[in-house]
């Protein structure tokens, strides 16, 4: 079995996308290559943190520290315990950092869960078609994000190919008959051109599309809400303009942060 670097691992509700309030365990796995300004999982980034925080029953009924790297059965263990708080469960959540970082470790774990008869969502950058066609095999939900230009994700010279790949990874999902969800954080002043670009390359494609206001965080150089959000008229455009193009259109804020939970 393998090995790899995950930052923690726990259960809560999904409070992002058409399936926010769905209780899901989460697999955090290590690293980020990319640097988008708003990222609120910023922890995540470091590839080999020394250990995995592993919170059982939505940390009340214990947490523990287990040293990385970890292998797949540690994984596997970690996810067999949260079954016994988790009758509700819809699924494993693979997140990041970047789960396509560790792809291989990924499919590993994925296939494992497969096994005992669960399900299983991907969420990811889409940064690697490639790495991405590898493991979606094992995935019945995929929830890719696409970066925007003012997302500062990459330098401005590698964003058509974070781009290119993001559109392949999902063309790869709905040929393949994986439920697709498409994410695009809007900020404020978000350019109406660029979403409707966006929406162009996406028609025709079974997928739904959600437009999700970002979350100031009090680690952004502008916190405050009134400066990065955007507000509801600037929601309203952005949602017809992406209606013109694409059948499954939402607007849909982090749950969680308002519920206060991971």
């Amino acid at each position: 079995m393998l090995k790899g670097y995950i930052t923690e691992i726990f259960d809560s509700f999904q409070g992002e996308g058409p399936y926010a309030g769905r209780r899901q365990i989460f697999i955090r796995f290590a690293g980020c290559p990319l640097h988008c300004f708003y990222c609120d999982t910023s922890y995540a980034k470091d590839p080999r943190p020394k250990f995995c925080d592993f919170f059982g029953g939505s940390s009340v009924i214990h947490s523990e520290k287990i040293s990385n790297p970890m292998s797949t059965k540690a994984a596997v263990d970690c996810i067999t315990e949260l079954r016994t708080y988790t009758p509700d469960l819809h699924s494993i959540c693979y997140t990041g950092g970047e789960p396509l970082s560790s792809a291989a470790f990924v499919k590993e774990i994925a296939a494992e869960a497969k096994s005992m008869q669960l399900k299983n969502f991907l969420e990811t950058s889409g940064n690697s078609a490639k790495r991405f066609a590898s493991v979606v095999d094992y995935f019945d939900f995929a929830s890719i994000d696409i970066k925007m230009r003012n997302h500062l994700a990459v330098e401005e010279r590698d964003y058509d190919n974070l781009y290119g790949n993001e559109l392949e990874c999902i063309r790869i999902a709905v040929d393949l008959g994986i439920e697709t969800i498409v994410k695009v954080v809007v900020v404020k002043n978000t350019p109406v051109g660029e979403i409707e670009q966006i929406c162009k390359d996406l028609a025709g494609l079974d997928i739904k599309f959600v437009l999700q206001p970002v979350t100031a965080l009090s680690s952004m150089q502008n916190a405050d809400a009134d400066i990065v959000a955007p507000d509801v008229k600037e929601l309203f455009e952005l949602s017809a303009t992406a209606g013109r193009y694409l059948k499954h259109v939402m607007v849909i804020p982090q749950v969680h942060k308002v519920l206060g939970i991971r």
